[in-house]
C-alpha cells in the first residue's frame, strides 16, 4: 500500500499550537513528533528487509547479533541488559529461538549452576544474509544525507538522550501545563 504524498512529508503542527498550549514549544514538539515518525519507518523498513531471510522478530534477531558479536556464548541475563528486556521476556525468546534450533543453552565451564546462550551454525547463516540487508537499510535511508550531516544528526541525538537520561532521574512532573481548547480561546 502506497502512503499518500501527505504521509511522506514531516507533520506540522499549526502556527497556533502555542495558543492551544501555553506550556509547549511548538518547535519541540515537530521535533517530538517528526522523530517518532522517523523512527517508527526506519524500524518498519529494517523489519520489511529481515523477513525476507527469516521470520524473526526485532528482538529475536538482535539475541543472536548480540551473541555472535561477542564471539563466545553469553549469560541470559547480560543478552538481557543489552536488550532492556525483562528476565521473563528473555526466557520466552530464548524458548522459541532453542526450539527453532538457533541457539543452544550450554553449562558455564566453571560454574554448573550457571547456563550460557550459544547460537547455532543455522543462525549464524541467517545472521550472514540478514546484517547486510539491515545496514543496507540505514545505507539507503541516509543516503539523503552526507557524511557531515549524519554526524551532525548522531551529534544532536546525543544530546537529546543526555537530556533523556537526566529527565529520568529527576521526578516525575506534577502536570501543571495548561491547555486552552480552540473554543475557549475566543
Amino acid at each position: 500500500m502506497q502512503d499518500s504524498v501527505a504521509d511522506r512529508s514531516a507533520i506540522v503542527v499549526n502556527d497556533d499550537f502555542e495558543d492551544e498550549f501555553p506550556d509547549a514549544r511548538r518547535a519541540t514538539t515537530l521535533c517530538a513528533a517528526n522523530l517518532l515518525r522517523t523512527a517508527n519507518r526506519l524500524l518498519a523498513e529494517i523489519d520489511r528487509r529481515r523477513r525476507t531471510v527469516a521470520d524473526l522478530s526485532a528482538s529475536a534477531s538482535e539475541i543472536l547479533a548480540i551473541v555472535e558479536g561477542a564471539g563466545e556464548p553469553l549469560p541470559p541475563h547480560v543478552i538481557a541488559d543489552r536488550l532492556l528486556i525483562t528476565s521473563g521476556t528473555m526466557t520466552s525468546l530464548l524458548d522459541t529461538l532453542e526450539r527453532r534450533g538457533l541457539i543452544r543453552r550450554v553449562t558455564h565451564p566453571t560454574d554448573r549452576r550457571k547456563i550460557l546462550i550459544d547460537i547455532s551454525d543455522e543462525a549464524r547463516s541467517i545472521l550472514d544474509r540478514m546484517l547486510p540487508r539491515i545496514h543496507g537499510a540505514s545505507r539507503d535511508v541516509f543516503a539523503v544525507l552526507s557524511d557531515t550531516e549524519c554526524t551532525t544528526l548522531v551529534e544532536l541525538l546525543e544530546r537529546v538522550q543526555t537530556r533523556l537520561q537526566a529527565l529520568a532521574q529527576e521526578a516525575t512532573p506534577e502536570g501543571d501545563e495548561r491547555r486552552r481548547r480552540p473554543g475557549d480561546r475566543g
